[in-house]
């Protein structure tokens, strides 16, 4: 018996057929490659804590005490921050110094910011005015200024409350 390959029924099934072979394999690619995006997270993490304590290598160590914090080669505080910015998600890394007092770099990341705007935050010229600044003093959260993005005020100010609150959980500040 011949089949009409023209008439509803036969489209409709060979549709049907044709979705679930393609959900089958992009669900077996997914779940095949799920160790590799994770490997792929970790790595990208822990570049972002050695860029921000100003390194290309070494030990990081996680202290889950309390509050979530890494120590780089035993000496370097860094300490994840995250935050809003004005379409998305905005985080990044904080490293202090052994003095507790001074910082010694930042890295930003967003996940939609506006490119040439926003997006600014993780290029080296933003992230270079972070170093040298004193982020405490008798034990108590000195805010850190800089220079905002032009045009990207909810990004800059994401980035202030976020470093702001991040901070404030991890030195005491003035009431």
């Amino acid at each position: 018996m011949k089949r009409n390959i023209n008439s509803n029924g036969y489209i409709f099934l060979y549709s049907t057929i044709l979705v679930m072979v393609v959900a089958a394999l992009l669900t077996t690619a997914a779940l095949l490659l799920q160790p590799y995006q994770q490997r792929n997270k970790e790595n990208e993490k822990r570049t972002m804590i050695l860029s921000a304590a100003g390194v290309t290598e070494g030990k990081i160590t996680f202290l889950d005490e309390e509050l979530p914090l890494y120590l780089v080669n035993d000496t370097i505080s860094v300490i994840p921050m995250e935050g809003k910015g004005l379409w998305g998600p905005i985080w990044g890394y904080i490293a202090i110094a052994p003095d507790g007092k001074t910082v010694i770099g930042a890295i930003f990341d967003h996940k939609s910011e506006t490119p040439g705007l926003g997006g600014e935050i993780t290029k080296e010229k933003f992230r270079n005015q972070f170093k040298g600044k004193q982020i405490s003093s008798d034990g108590y959260y000195v805010p850190v200024e800089f220079d905002a993005i032009t045009g990207a005020t909810k990004t800059s100010n994401g980035v202030k409350e976020m470093i702001d609150n991040t901070m404030k959980l991890y030195y005491w500040h003035e009431p």
